[in-house]
């Protein structure tokens, strides 16, 4: 098997950085410490570079067919994940919708297979528990689904109309989870609120895309936070509150947090990097920002990073569901609908960006330190969503390591970019620190921010450990 060593750099976990060598044999990581003996490994010199686990995205949406059936995402298995390569994730948790004509655990099945084809990153897979999958045959597939398959997070929609679930179904969800020892997470909005503020806004005719941000109030994520919560205390399972953007739902979580509850929660790049507000946002670049919950105005962004301090805020995801502002012939409608933020399909890009836009924001202007970041964007993602291979550089876990170069700079700009996406919603952001080169399970696979070799197909399909099971209340 191939041997690699990493040699002259700065190993970086969640608690400590260390000067460090690293050997690889195989897909697996066998030794770090100082002067390690190459032997017959290939030595790669990394002097001057900070050496990450590679990053953990547990929130996309690749080839991703909306609810309505209408449309997909531009960016299918393949150039989705390469774009995350290239950003240095090496691992991704997508998301499994079964059709109204379909089982959960079928969908599940197919979906995996058809991942497993093409997919670059290694990859596990979230089932959407909507109103389509919500009675107690279906929940009972779920359950099997985190026991046989290793899928041990559920998703449940607090909004939108197919997708919407009610308190019975959350509630009978959540101790089904709790029996099993899986994670349900929640799109926390209130359906009902934002129903009526989006038909104030069509009533008034308000419709234009940078509208959108006002058809879902803060309030509407406070308070399906606070309802879930309660929820899922009852139920005796635990909760994690997917993709926040208000300054009312980090309020909402201090209060949870303070009150003892167990919860856990995901931001996005997205709401500390853009801001519906901003004075270039308007025309096609408006409707490109339609994402739900949406990008809000600037205002929200202190909030947001004060839930990242007091640790409210545990993973950095980013429901990466990317469209096209012009249409190519070989795509379904994207959101060439640039006057009725109604009709534009919601999501935004950034699997590639994430980690260069968080270490920007975050690490260089001094919110946090090198080790939070690995924190954020690897270890916690493992840790919580059960991938027990991943998220730290220790002998046994797979080599999925990132060599950061914190004295590379680039310009981010779509252009440049691997996703199918003819924008960028940080176009123009000069970051400091980029990835020199990704190693995926011992294979590099992308350097200097292109990929390397033929990558589609090589992703691996990840088994995820369950919570220790909590007796339902």
């Amino acid at each position: 098997m191939t041997r690699t060593l990493l040699r002259g750099g700065t190993l970086v976990s969640s608690v400590e950085e260390t000067r460090a060598d690293l050997l690889i044999d195989g897909e697996r990581i066998v030794a770090v410490g100082l002067e390690l003996d190459a032997g017959d490994a290939t030595v790669v010199d990394v002097t001057g570079c900070a050496l990450l686990p590679g990053g953990i995205d547990t929130h996309t949406h690749f080839e991703h067919m909306v609810a309505s059936g209408a449309t997909r995402t531009a960016d299918d298995f393949t150039s989705g994940s390469i774009a995350a390569l290239c950003g240095g994730t090496t691992t991704v948790v997508d998301f499994v919708r079964a059709p109204a004509d379909t089982g959960i655990r079928d969908a599940f099945l197919r979906r995996r297979d058809r991942a497993a084809e093409s997919i670059a990153t290694d990859f596990g897979l979230h089932p959407m528990a909507t109103a389509a999958v919500s009675d107690a045959a279906s929940i009972a597939e779920l359950q099997r689904l985190a026991t046989e398959e290793g899928a041990t997070s559920w998703k449940f929609f607090m909004a939108y109309p197919g997708s919407m679930v009610g308190d019975d179904v959350l509630l009978a969800g959540f101790r089904a989870a709790a029996e099993v020892g899986a994670l349900p997470m929640v799109h926390a909005e209130n359906g009902h609120m934002v129903a009526d503020a989006i038909a104030r806004l069509v009533a008034d005719g308000r419709v234009d895309p940078t509208q959108h941000v006002h058809g879902h109030p803060g309030a509407a994520e406070a308070e399906a936070i606070q309802r879930a919560a309660a929820l899922a205390k009852h139920a005796g399972s635990e909760l994690f509150v997917v993709h926040v953007s208000a300054a009312e739902a980090v309020d909402a979580l201090v209060r949870l947090r303070d009150e003892g509850q167990r919860i856990g929660a995901e931001t996005c790049p997205q709401y500390v990097g853009a801001a519906a507000d901003a004075a270039h946002v308007t025309g096609a670049l408006a409707a490109g920002f339609v994402c739900s919950p949406p990008i809000r105005e600037a205002a929200n962004q202190e909030a947001i990073w004060r839930g990242i301090e007091q640790r409210v805020l545990h993973t950095i995801g980013t429901d990466h569901a990317a469209f096209t502002l012009a249409q190519p012939e070989d795509l379904p409608p994207q959101k060439v609908v640039h006057d009725d933020f109604t009709r534009v399909p919601n999501g935004v890009p950034g699997v590639e960006e994430r980690l260069m836009v968080m270490h920007e924001l975050g690490v260089r202007r001094g919110r946090f330190p090198l080790t939070r970041f690995v924190d954020l964007v690897a270890a916690e993602p493992a840790r919580r969503f059960g991938l027990e291979r991943k998220g730290s550089l220790a002998p046994g876990k797979d080599a999925d390591v990132v060599v950061w170069d914190p004295a590379a700079t680039r310009t981010l700009r779509a252009s440049e970019l691997h996703s199918r996406s003819d924008y960028c919603v940080y176009e123009g952001l000069e970051v400091h620190g980029t990835p020199r080169s990704v190693w995926r399970r011992g294979t590099l696979v992308a350097e200097h921010g292109e990929p390397v070799g033929e990558l589609a197909g090589t992703g691996a399909y990840q088994y995820r450990s369950t919570t220790t099971p909590t007796e339902a209340r």
